[in-house]
């Protein structure tokens, strides 16, 4: 089975898998897209768009996608290069004049790329993030990069809004546009999109998924946030999008697609640049971050901005690019998109032992997801293999590859560890041989609505 047929065959049971975390960790909406190359394998969206209201996310509002907006600036700065109107170790003082006199003047395009400058972060205050006054204009902007840098240059990788938001300013200059001109010209007019911008524009404030405030306690209710113009730092994180249109993009940085830059280009800024010990080990390239997944090669952005939190990444290898989009602070997208990533891998993956089922038997028949008073697990049909696992977290370290020994039996791979390893799933039916338990272990689960109907009836 092809990749893009494993995700549509699967797309399902992925729903049912970001339904359940959303739930559990009380998140108002999330919007994935998945695709292979340019064709749309997945797109849904659940939850809402406003939680108090009640009002219904749909796959067609937009998110505030925040530091995805550093990957379009790299592109550009990319497609400047390309057509000679800038090199990577011209200085920012060489487009900007007002920094001259500061250590910012002699920032490389290329240091700044990489969040190599030591420049700080938001500056000296940055309160806007807390939406207490407004982003900071152009003059702000270059106020605060004219101040001392954190580290000197080239030190350590030094995560800044401050520098892409010169970034910016520099595009301006060396394309004689307006950022936002530039980037509907160059970018988003190319790939076609209507649902991806730098900066969100007032009449487009109705179609935005309302923001939601983080949690501090357990029983905390969530507040909603307003939207903000981010003025001179849309290079840096001022940029709206759909997660299709996201993916719609991301399909374009894929090794032999050339809309956008070459794959001289893309190989530049998908390369190794800096080393990221913070919050965990990964890569940090040109504008792109960078990461390994049992193999897989993965370049994408994370975005956090009041209200929204929102991952894509992409192979660029195999054109495989998920988004996905959350509309509260503290929203696990990160972890979500990734662990897309590694279930497509596994059900894709080739069993280690060639297994024996029983013929004629419809996998489809043991799959669901069933209830004990521990929590619940979820049996899968992956392309005809089927694997039991606990839907929260990470899955893919949880599955269990089972074999059809019977119509009602399944019997798990043999494996050292905890737990009940090794004994058998085995089903009890109705009359119509629709499942009404399953055991493992000796303990028996339920299908979810019917254990509901049990907690029910013991009221």
């Amino acid at each position: 089975m092809t990749l893009i047929e494993t995700v549509r065959s699967f797309a399902p049971y992925l729903e049912s898998w970001v339904e359940y975390q959303r739930d559990m960790g009380r998140i108002p909406g999330v919007q994935v897209a998945i695709r292979v190359g340019d064709e749309l394998a997945a797109s849904f969206a659940l939850g809402h768009a406003n939680e108090p209201k009640g009002e219904k996310l749909t796959t067609r509002h937009l998110f505030r996608i925040a530091s995805h907006s550093k990957t379009f600036t790299a592109t550009a700065i990319m497609q400047l290069v390309e057509a000679g109107k800038l090199r990577l170790d011209d200085t920012a003082g060489q487009y900007i004049p007002e920094l001259q006199g500061s250590a910012a003047q002699d920032y490389t395009v290329r240091e700044l790329l990489g969040h190599q400058s030591g420049i700080n972060r938001d500056g000296a205050d940055s309160e806007y993030w807390q939406q207490r006054f407004d982003f900071p204009d152009r003059a702000k902007v270059i106020e605060l990069c004219r101040a001392d840098a954190v580290f000197e240059r080239n030190h350590h990788f030094k995560y800044t809004n401050m520098g892409y938001s010169l970034l910016g300013l520099i595009i301006e200059a060396a394309s004689g546009q307006s950022y936002e001109d530039y980037i509907a010209e160059h970018i988003t007019g190319p790939l076609g999109v209507k649902n991806l911008g730098p900066e969100l524009p007032a009449e487009r404030e109705g179609e935005l998924a309302t923001g939601h405030s983080a949690l501090m306690h357990g029983h905390d209710m969530r507040r909603t946030l307003p939207s903000s113009n981010t003025h001179a730092m849309a290079a840096a994180t001022g940029f709206f999008g759909t997660a299709e249109d996201l993916t719609a993009y991301w399909a374009r940085h894929a090794l032999g697609q050339t809309t956008l830059i070459s794959d001289a280009s893309k190989r530049l800024m998908q390369r190794k640049e800096s080393e990221v010990t913070r919050p965990t080990r990964r890569w940090y390239g040109l504008g792109l971050i960078i990461d390994d997944l049992g193999g897989r090669p993965l370049v994408g952005h994370s975005g956090g901005f009041p209200g929204h939190i929102t991952q894509s990444w992409l192979d660029p290898k195999t054109g495989l690019s998920v988004s996905v989009l959350t509309n509260t602070l503290g929203g696990p997208a990160t972890e979500w998109a990734t662990n897309i990533v590694k279930l497509i891998d596994f059900a894709q993956k080739k069993p280690e032992k060639q297994r024996a089922d029983a013929p004629g038997i419809d996998p489809n028949t043991f799959t669901g997801r069933f209830a004990t008073s521990w929590g619940v697990y979820d049996i899968v049909n992956l392309n005809g293999r089927l694997v039991a696992l606990f839907p929260q977290g990470d899955p893919a370290m949880t599955a269990t590859e089972l074999t059809i020994v019977d119509a009602d039996t399944l019997a798990p791979e043999p494996e050292a560890g905890f737990g009940s390893v090794g004994e058998p799933y085995t089903f009890g039916r109705d009359e119509k041989g629709q499942i009404e338990w399953v055991r493992s272990g000796g303990s028996r689960a339920w299908p979810v609505e019917k254990y509901r109907e049990m907690l029910a009836a013991q009221q």
